[in-house]
């Protein structure tokens, strides 16, 4: 461990403001073939045939297989420059300040096609100061994250918001008793995760035609099931992929185990999280909230934006819903655009993760 440990948010704040604006050298890249594409729906929990099955995609406007639009976590989470910008990572430890993912701001630009090698290029955003009543000091830092193809194409940015606080020792409070029924004891809840995959009816190649929506009408729900170890260690290694961690790297993190980067190890994840419990990775449920959308809109809809805030922690054990409405309907220039809002909801009715969502859908004008 580094002897130059930043230790307090004011300390951390004065060397990440040194770093704002600067491009980082690290430049993750993956390809978007069939078995990479599988693995990312594998992972998030999205089978729909038009990112998995050939045939159905040969019948699609596209022609071919295309990465679902949150492919681009499979290529990198976009936290490096919002976790500790161009500080030397060495220098900032969870012994001190732990850190969470709080949201993502993209700009979906074109489509990901299959062969497609999309690599990721972060930059040092802002960094602004909050207070909360469950951690206290907070530093908000931003990444920029610029995703090109091989044509040097942009196909997608995001704006990466993470969450560095001083580690208190105190474990992160919150309601995650189910809400019972008037006169009824409450219960845990639970719902394997693997049978919805294949259960979920979508719009699929059927239109969604933008005259046909109505503001205020409800989406149907997007049942997540239990969050198991099993669903982290899909999306670990299925979207993230796998990777072993040096002796250095765990005598450093205190941790016997730095699986899904110390979510796998119940006591890391309490001690230098704060957390209840094994957690999830906060993009895995920006990728649910975008299933959600691309479920509703069909093959023909385009997702054109997806603004996501992470609230809370989502911890093995609790069983999540995703529900949604539509906010608004509108046309800018030649596109007929609909205003979605889709949350998270765990088995207390807790909202962890919430989104705008910005579609383009066919006119039958």
């Amino acid at each position: 461990m580094a002897d130059d440990l930043i230790k307090t948010i004011e300390e951390f704040e004065e060397e990440y403001k040194k770093g704002i604006g600067e491009i980082l050298p690290h430049r993750p890249s993956k390809e978007a073939n069939l078995d990479n594409i599988r693995r990312y729906g594998d992972g998030a929990g999205d089978y729909n045939p038009l990112y998995r099955d050939e045939q159905h995609a040969a019948a699609s406007r596209f022609g071919m297989i295309t990465a679902p639009p949150t492919f681009l976590f499979a290529v990198s989470l976009g936290v490096v420059a919002g976790e500790t910008g161009a500080i030397d990572r060495r220098r900032v430890s969870t012994v001190h300040l732990p850190v969470n993912y709080a949201g993502a701001e993209i700009d979906f630009i074109r489509p990901i096609w299959i062969g497609d090698r999309i690599t990721a290029r972060e930059q040092v955003g802002e960094t602004m100061r909050k207070e909360s009543s469950r951690v206290g000091k907070i530093a908000f830092n931003t990444g920029h994250v610029t995703f090109t193809n091989q044509r040097q194409e942009v196909v997608a940015t995001i704006k990466t918001l993470m969450a560095r606080y001083e580690n208190t020792g105190a474990i992160m409070d919150y309601d995650r008793a189910p809400k019972a029924e008037k006169g009824k004891q409450a219960r845990s809840i639970i719902e394997p995760a693997d049978p919805l995959v294949w259960e979920r009816d979508r719009r699929g190649a059927e239109s969604r035609f933008w005259e046909d929506v109505k503001e205020g009408e409800e989406m149907p729900p997007l049942k997540k099931g239990t969050y198991s170890v099993t669903e982290l260690f899909l999306f670990t290694h299925g979207v993230l992929g796998t990777t072993r961690s040096s002796r250095a790297a765990l005598e450093a993190e205190g941790s016997p185990d730095l699986g899904g980067g110390g979510r796998f190890d119940e006591e890391h994840a309490q001690k230098r999280r704060n957390m209840p419990g094994q957690f999830d990775f906060g993009p895995q449920r920006v990728c649910w909230l975008s299933q959600m959308v691309t479920d509703w809109m069909g093959d023909d809809g385009i997702l054109r934006k997806l603004h996501a805030s992470v609230r809370h922690p989502n911890i093995v054990g609790d069983t999540n819903t995703v529900y949604g409405e539509v906010t608004k309907k509108y046309t800018e220039g030649n596109e007929h655009l609909v205003e979605l809002t889709v949350r998270n909801q765990n088995q207390s009715g807790l909202a962890t993760a919430l989104a705008t969502a910005i579609v383009s859908l066919p006119s039958r004008g």
